[in-house]
C-alpha cells in the first residue's frame, strides 16, 4: 500500500477541509504526512479552532489504512494532483480540484472530448439530436464527458455506450452513490463499455445541490467542445456553460425551433457568438482545428487496431474545386484502399488548410486551393 496516497486520502475526507485549505496547510507542512503529524495542532490561520476539534475527533476513529482498503476493495481509485494519472485537463484549471475518484477508467489524454449538456425535461427533437451527435462522435473515437443526469446528459452517454464509445460521467456525489437512482444502468454500462464514474467528492457523499456547480466545473474542464443541445434561457446549463467560458472552451449549440421554449438557452448563445452545430462533422472539424493547434494527431478510435495506408496518397488528391463533406473524401479514401478514422481526416485536412493547399467552407465541407 502506498502510505503517502493513505495520507492523502484521509486529508481529503478532513470535515470543513476544502481544496483551499488543502492548498495552504500543503504549502505550509509540505505533504500529506506532515499535516497527519500535526493534525492537533494546525496553526488557527488554516483551521478555525472549531474545525481543529472536529479534525481530532473525526482522526480518532479514523483508520487510515482501513478506510484506504475499504475504498480500494468498492472498485474506486483515489488520484490527487500529486499522482502521474491527475487529469491533465484538470491540471490547467485555475483552481484544480485537489483530488478525482474514479470507478472504472480515466479519461485518455490523447482523445478528444465532448462535453454533451443540456435540459432535463427535454423534448422529442431533443433526445434524436443528443443521440445523433454522441453517438457519431463516439463511433468516431471522441470521448463523451456529462453530469449522467436525466435529459440530454443522459441520453447522450447511453447513445455512446451503445456505440461502445467512451463515455465519462461526473457527479455532484460520491462516485458509489448513483444519482438519480434511474441511470442505475448506465451507471453499470459506462463502467462496463471502458469509461468512468468520476468524482471530486469522497465516497459515500450523498447528491447535495451546493455541490452541483463543482461537478459541472469539472465536466467543463474534461471537455474540449461544449455541446449543448437543448435548454431553457434560465437553467442550470448556463453554469457549465459560464464555467467553460472562464476556462477558454468553445461552445457549440444546436439550433432549434424561435417558438420552442427548450430551445431559447441554445438560440440565444447562437446569438451571443456561440458555434452552430448543424451536423456531428462540425464538432468534428472543430477538434481537429484545436488537435492541429496543439500539433499533434488524434491516434485514438475506440481501441480499434489501424491499417497501415496502402501507398503515400496525398489527401488533397481527393479534393475538388467543389465543396466535399469529409464523410464523402472519407468513403473515397476507403474505396482507394486506405483506411483512416474521420478524426485523423479532420485533422489532416486542417493541416491541408493551414499549408493553403485547401479551404474550409460551412462546417465540414473542403474545396481544393488552386495552386499558383
Amino acid at each position: 500500500m502506498e502510505r503517502d496516497k493513505v495520507y492523502r486520502y484521509w486529508m481529503h475526507n478532513l470535515p470543513g477541509i476544502g481544496d483551499r485549505t488543502i492548498e495552504k496547510l500543503l504549502k505550509e507542512f509540505g505533504c500529506a504526512e506532515n499535516v497527519y503529524r500535526a493534525r492537533n495542532h494546525l496553526p488557527q490561520q488554516f483551521v478555525k479552532k472549531n474545525t481543529a476539534e472536529k479534525i481530532k475527533e473525526f482522526t480518532k476513529t479514523w483508520e487510515m489504512e482501513r478506510e484506504y482498503t475499504k475504498m480500494q476493495q468498492k472498485g474506486i481509485k483515489f488520484y490527487s494532483l500529486e499522482d502521474e494519472e491527475y487529469p491533465a485537463r484538470l491540471r490547467k484549471l485555475i483552481h484544480p480540484p485537489y483530488a478525482l475518484y474514479c470507478m472504472g477508467s480515466m479519461p485518455e489524454e490523447e482523445r478528444p472530448s465532448v462535453a454533451i449538456i443540456g435540459a432535463r425535461e427535454c423534448s422529442e427533437y431533443g433526445r434524436y439530436m443528443a443521440e445523433a451527435f454522441a453517438g457519431k462522435m463516439a463511433d468516431a473515437g471522441v470521448s463523451i464527458i456529462s453530469g449522467m443526469a436525466r435529459g440530454i446528459d443522459g441520453i447522450g452517454q447511453r447513445a455512446a455506450v451503445e456505440k461502445k464509445g467512451r463515455t465519462y460521467a461526473v457527479l455532484g456525489s460520491g462516485v458509489d452513490v448513483c444519482y438519480p437512482a434511474s441511470n442505475k444502468a448506465l451507471y453499470r454500462d459506462i463502467q462496463d463499455t471502458g469509461g468512468g464514474i468520476l468524482s471530486v467528492f469522497p465516497p459515500g457523499t450523498s447528491p447535495q445541490k451546493a455541490q452541483f456547480p463543482e461537478r459541472n466545473r469539472i465536466v467543463a474542464g474534461l471537455a474540449d467542445v461544449i455541446l449543448v443541445v437543448e435548454a431553457r434561457a434560465k437553467s442550470g446549463t448556463w453554469i457549465t456553460v459560464d464555467m467553460a467560458l472562464e476556462q477558454g472552451k468553445n461552445i457549440y449549440a444546436v439550433p432549434g425551433r424561435l417558438t420552442d421554449r427548450l430551445s431559447d438557452g441554445c438560440n440565444l448563445l447562437i446569438r451571443q457568438g456561440a458555434g452552430i452545430a448543424l451536423t456531428p462533422e462540425d464538432i468534428l472539424a472543430e477538434l481537429a482545428v484545436l488537435t492541429n493547434r496543439k500539433g499533434t494527431k488524434n491516434k485514438q478510435s475506440r481501441g480499434r487496431k489501424k491499417k497501415e495506408h496502402k501507398g503515400d496518397m496525398d489527401i488533397a488528391g481527393f479534393l475538388d474545386f467543389n465543396p466535399k463533406p469529409a464523410e464523402e473524401i472519407l468513403k473515397e479514401i476507403t474505396d482507394a484502399g486506405m483506411s483512416m478514422e474521420l478524426p485523423d481526416l479532420l485533422a489532416e485536412l486542417i493541416g491541408l488548410c493551414v499549408e493553403g493547399r485547401a479551404k474550409q467552407v460551412t462546417g465540414s465541407h473542403f474545396v481544393k486551393v488552386h495552386e499558383r
